[in-house]
């Protein structure tokens, strides 16, 4: 979590016993807030023109096949899972693990990585994109046991990008683990997460905008 000041805190607990937070009025009409209404469905490029969903917004949230985050029922669609040699159930004696295990709080550590919001800077219905690839981070944590310098984190704007299963409309998440595979995923800081839909083809750039030192000279591009 981190505050409006920039710095880092720890969150307090709020799901043991659950507790609402109630939006003061004062923090309803903040001056600072912002008051745009967002069009939605966002226009998407369909592969030669932007084009603009034409179903209306209440319609379109209501609908549970189309629904604004993912698809009613995850599929696969390039063959199937794609299992290795040997599944985590069948290499471990499940009777003795524990009775519980948080990876919040594992021996002290947590390895999960922080939680995103698909609905910052705009509305994004990108639940797909964020739950895989978090889920996919969080492994890459336990894993390597947190050596990294960081927590890892995988950019869910370059899978909007690519449309790897499907946009800010909603989509399917299980499509994000088969293009892991094919194809791999990028780290977080590639992609500045915007909420939006590409409105054109995906090119390298709309993958990772990372550069690599030294610098262009002014009025170069590099």
């Amino acid at each position: 979590m981190i505050e409006d000041d920039g710095g880092w805190a720890t969150p307090k607990d709020t799901w043991t016993v659950q507790e609402w937070y109630n939006v003061t009025l004062a923090q309803e009409f903040n001056s600072s807030n912002d008051q745009t209404v967002y069009e939605f469905p966002q226009p998407l490029w369909s592969g030669s023109a932007v084009e603009t969903p034409e179903t209306p917004a209440e319609e379109f949230l209501m609908d549970n096949e189309k629904r604004p985050c993912r698809v009613a029922k995850s599929f696969w669609t390039k063959g199937g899972e794609k299992r290795p040699e040997v599944m985590p159930m069948e290499k471990y004696n499940v009777a003795e693990l524990g009775d519980n295990l948080d990876w919040r709080n594992k021996d002290g550590k947590n390895y999960l990585s922080w939680s995103v919001n698909q609905h910052v800077p705009r509305y994004c219905g990108s639940c797909w994109a964020m739950g895989s690839t978090s889920a996919i981070a969080d492994r890459f944590n336990i894993l390597n046991g947190l050596h990294t310098i960081t927590p890892v984190s995988l950019d869910a704007q370059m899978v909007i990008n690519n449309q790897w299963g499907g946009s800010c409309n909603g989509g399917n998440p299980n499509e994000v683990y088969e293009n892991a595979h094919d194809f791999g995923l990028v780290h977080g800081s590639c992609e500045q997460y915007v909420a939006y839909n590409l409105q054109h083809g995906a090119r390298g750039i709309n993958d990772c905008m990372d550069c690599s030192p030294p610098p262009p000279m002014a009025n170069e591009t590099g």
